[in-house]
């Protein structure tokens, strides 16, 4: 009786230590890829989304809000920003900051919420792989509202799970603030809370309609709170339906797609992981997909690999469902395997992040421009030389209304370019190296080439101009 006594307190004794060990793991990985994140932000260069956001968020709230009306986005990031950059200043930094907040948020959901109610290994394992997924590190510093998306989405999914398995009220009430959250964010962050309230509403009608009555009070918050942008919404379609950028399935959309359907064959392989938890983070994983393909194929081109950024953080809890059951040698390479990926994804976005194309570019131009020289463009680039030279006139040959943003940019009918410019000063052509030399530009002046720079994924050529 004593040995057996003494064994069971040996094993306590055990069992404590590996607890203790699972949450200093836990919060050692949430520091270590926090800290990922946070040295992607000491750069200064931007991609014409970016300079964008930049932009915007120099008008007032209300101008603000009339202008996104015109644009595919809703406010509740840019009126984020905007409040945060009032407290902390208006820098790349600044607003680099606050993507990364998002991106640390989504990652200490799974050192609190996850840990609690499904344990370390499944802590761990998610925030390794919300580490690893490709891209991950990009957007969580991009000046953009993928990184806040992310973390509403996945916390409205974890709490609709919560909202089930403890039938607790609260939770419901979490679930609708999330997803109210999401859909003031991205509009593919509406289309993922859309398909967890559907799934949710669905499972709850045909197996607890007890619970189910409680649900309708979510959905009530959800189309109450996102009432003041429905009109926006439908106008925002339908101005899409006509004037999207895409013109085609984007071949990305269609590589991830696949891996999804890889990745949710293995984890669904396994009987044990056919269960509610599993099987609702694959509809959402796959469903916006889905969706978003079948539109771009059937309706018209609507969707990019992009897009599906939102379910980043249910894909990592997907995986870390599936693989927290398995024995305890392949999950310590499993996660050996990650934290390779993880290191590798710092190292490829560090590279991409402090690229000194545009750094360069700009050391070797200020030698050759003033303030008095004039920039003319025909595509995006107006976005970034914009923001980089804010002093210079800039002019632009194309218009869409939520350009407005850009308040030192002026529109111009291209067969008036001649007239517009001041032929005493330097006049600057700027475009993406894939757009043709337009015929306005040719007919009017004589052009060579200067320079190139490279910015994001986007390479830009640099003309001096003559007139003609």
């Amino acid at each position: 009786m004593v040995k057996l006594s003494y064994k069971l307190r040996n094993g306590d004794i055990m069992m404590h230590k590996l607890k203790v060990r699972a949450n200093h793991t836990v919060y050692i990985i949430f520091a270590v890829l926090s800290l990922f994140s946070l040295t992607l932000i000491f750069n200064d260069n931007i991609w014409f989304d970016e300079a964008y956001t930049l932009s915007l968020i120099q008008h007032n709230y209300s101008d603000i809000i009339n202008i996104l009306k015109s644009d595919m986005h809703p406010p509740l990031y840019f009126l984020s920003l905007k409040t945060f950059c009032c407290i902390f200043g208006y820098s790349i930094t600044a607003t680099k900051i606050f993507s990364a907040i998002g991106y640390i948020a989504t990652l200490f959901l799974g050192s609190t919420i996850i840990k609690k109610h499904y344990g370390s290994k499944t802590s761990i394992i998610y925030m390794l792989t919300v580490g690893a997924v490709p891209m991950m590190l990009y957007f969580s510093v991009q000046q953009r509202s993928y990184s806040w998306s992310i973390f509403f989405v996945t916390l409205c999914f974890i709490e609709s799970l919560l909202f089930i398995a403890n039938k607790k009220f609260y939770h419901c009430i979490l679930f609708a603030i999330a997803g109210l959250g999401a859909a003031y964010n991205h509009i593919y962050a509406l289309l993922a809370v859309a398909i967890i309230f559907a799934f949710a509403n669905i499972y709850l009608l045909i197996k607890d309609r007890n619970l189910f009555k409680r649900v309708i009070i979510a959905d009530l918050i959800m189309v109450a709170g996102y009432s003041f942008w429905i009109i926006p919404l439908l106008n925002q379609t339908k101005s899409a339906s006509s004037n999207f950028w895409l013109s085609g399935v984007e071949p990305l959309s269609v590589i991830v797609f696949i891996s999804g359907i890889a990745v949710s064959a293995l984890v669904l392989m396994k009987k044990s992981n056919r269960k509610l938890c599993v099987i609702f983070a694959d509809v959402c994983v796959m469903g916006i997909q889905i969706i978003g393909l079948f539109v771009t194929v059937f309706i018209r081109p609507f969707y990019i690999a992009r897009y599906s950024v939102v379910i980043l953080g249910i894909f990592a809890i997907l995986v870390a469902f599936g693989v927290k059951d398995i024995k305890p040698k392949p999950s310590k390479v499993i996660c050996t395997l990650l934290c390779v990926v993880n290191i590798g994804c710092l190292v490829a976005t560090g590279l991409f992040e402090y690229n000194p194309s545009m750094t360069n570019f700009r050391e070797r131009f200020s030698s050759q421009q003033s303030e008095s020289d004039t920039f003319v463009y025909c595509d995006s680039a107006f976005g970034i030389m914009s923001y980089y030279y804010p002093n210079n006139t800039h002019l632009c040959t194309y218009k869409e209304n939520w350009f407005e943003a850009f308040e030192n940019v002026e529109y111009i009918n291209k067969n008036e370019i001649a007239d517009k410019v001041d032929p005493n000063h330097k006049i600057w052509f700027v475009k993406n190296e894939l757009t043709k030399m337009p015929k306005c530009i040719k007919s009017n002046f004589k052009y060579k080439k200067i320079d190139s720079f490279q910015c994001d994924f986007n390479k830009f050529d640099l003309y001096l101009l003559i007139l003609k």
